[in-house]
């Protein structure tokens, strides 16, 4: 996502928040991509300029980590976590303002295999690009640590955007950086005897 809102960014965003309203409102199976159009104040023929479909759509723009933010954390040498956090919290503050949407957008993915579907396609794209973040950050001869230090991450970066927009948690930014620090000690139930009863 650029730093600078484009006009076509924007645009993206007023379809995608008409495109939950609706879905939300009428159900999905009854949102058509001209209702989407119309109560955008577009042409269908726009609508396609920017998605395929009405599912799309409902999923937005593809949310990337901030250029600015990536390219610090590649460089920078603190300890991996802070910087690491740091790039996560710049990426947020861009969606903080979208709390409900992005609880309805979970909600709707939840009862349709769609847009499940291409919410697991974000969510690998995000591990795919958290992957080539820490292979440059890192130097070479860590593949296997990147690769499960990436599903890690965005597994965590996930469950707490889902915990904040299903009001399970109020802060997102506390409840990412206790679930971030989580990480390494969570590796140590594998060390751990069986006590679950059957």
């Amino acid at each position: 996502m650029p730093t600078v809102l484009t006009r076509r960014y924007r645009t993206a965003k007023k379809i995608q928040q008409t495109a939950v309203q609706l879905a939300i409102r009428d159900g999905l199976a009854h949102t058509t991509t001209e209702a989407i159009a119309r109560e955008a104040g577009i042409s269908t023929r726009s609508f396609f300029n920017y998605y395929p479909y009405k599912e799309a759509a409902i999923m937005g723009p593809s949310p990337g980590y901030p250029r600015d933010a990536s390219e610090k954390f590649v460089i920078s040498r603190g300890p991996l976590i802070e910087d690491l956090k740091a790039m996560i919290f710049a990426h947020f503050r861009r969606f903080e303002n979208e709390r409900e949407l992005i609880g309805h957008v979970l909600t709707l993915a939840e009862n349709d295999p769609k847009l499940e579907a291409l919410r697991s396609t974000s969510v690998l794209a995000s591990r795919t690009e958290m992957c080539d973040l820490l292979r440059r950050r890192l130097p070479p001869g860590h593949e296997v640590q990147v690769e499960l230090l990436s599903s890690s991450i965005i597994a965590a970066t996930n469950l707490a955007m889902r915990h904040w927009a299903h009001h399970v948690v109020e802060d997102f930014v506390t409840t990412v950086d206790g679930y971030l620090d989580m990480i390494g000690p969570s590796s140590e139930l594998l060390e751990e005897p069986c006590t679950a009863t059957l």
